[in-house]
């Protein structure tokens, strides 16, 4: 995937820097959400991509790993689930993500996501809202969206040619979604 630049506009006041959700940089890299983008690429003393992502309905996201820019390494993503809940397919098994959770996502580690559709009852009994939102932070940059068709962990970049594809995290129904485990209190638990 090709790297794009975001104009992010911003406030420098008192050697700080603000940006609000209006003037933050957007880009759609697929049809499931916008990435929001408070960051900037080119700016002074910061470096990785932060922002936010919102699923709003039941959208998929591919099986992906990312790489740093330069293609040499793999990149670790940091994920934390605000508001409701979303599905997360991490090396083939897949846990409900409840708000407030960290979702630290090794290198190499294939992994997709799935929104849920409003009111759907989750695990841990309450019922989704409308509306997934999922801050990302990676602490340097990456090129994008990797593709990949496996979800055992990839060692090394030169595999991702020949692991290259397009897999999609499943449509799920209330009975899949109360059946798969959720985090509580730092454990895999099941309804």
């Amino acid at each position: 995937m090709s790297i794009s630049t975001h104009s992010i506009g911003g406030l420098e006041l008192k050697s700080s820097y603000f940006v609000d959700e209006e003037a933050a940089g957007r880009e759609e890299p697929f049809e499931a959400f916008t990435m929001t983008y408070f960051s900037d690429r080119s700016r002074a003393g910061f470096t990785g991509q932060f922002g936010v992502n919102r699923f709003c309905k039941a959208d998929g996201l591919m099986r992906h790993v990312h790489l740093s820019v330069d293609g040499k390494r793999f990149v670790r993503e940091r994920i934390l689930i605000l508001d409701s809940a979303i599905l997360l397919d991490i090396g083939g098994e897949q846990i409900v993500i409840l708000p407030n959770t960290l979702c630290d996502i090794g290198p190499g580690v294939p992994h997709m996501w799935r929104g849920l559709p409003a009111g759907m009852l989750l695990p841990n009994g309450i019922r989704h809202a409308h509306e997934s939102v999922m801050v990302f932070f990676y602490q340097e940059e990456v090129r994008g969206f990797e593709r990949v068709r496996t979800p055992e962990t990839i060692k090394a970049p030169e595999d991702l040619e020949l692991l290259a594809g397009d897999v999609q995290f499943p449509m799920v129904s209330q009975s899949d979604v109360l059946c798969m485990p959720f985090i509580r209190n730092g454990v895999l638990q099941y309804a």
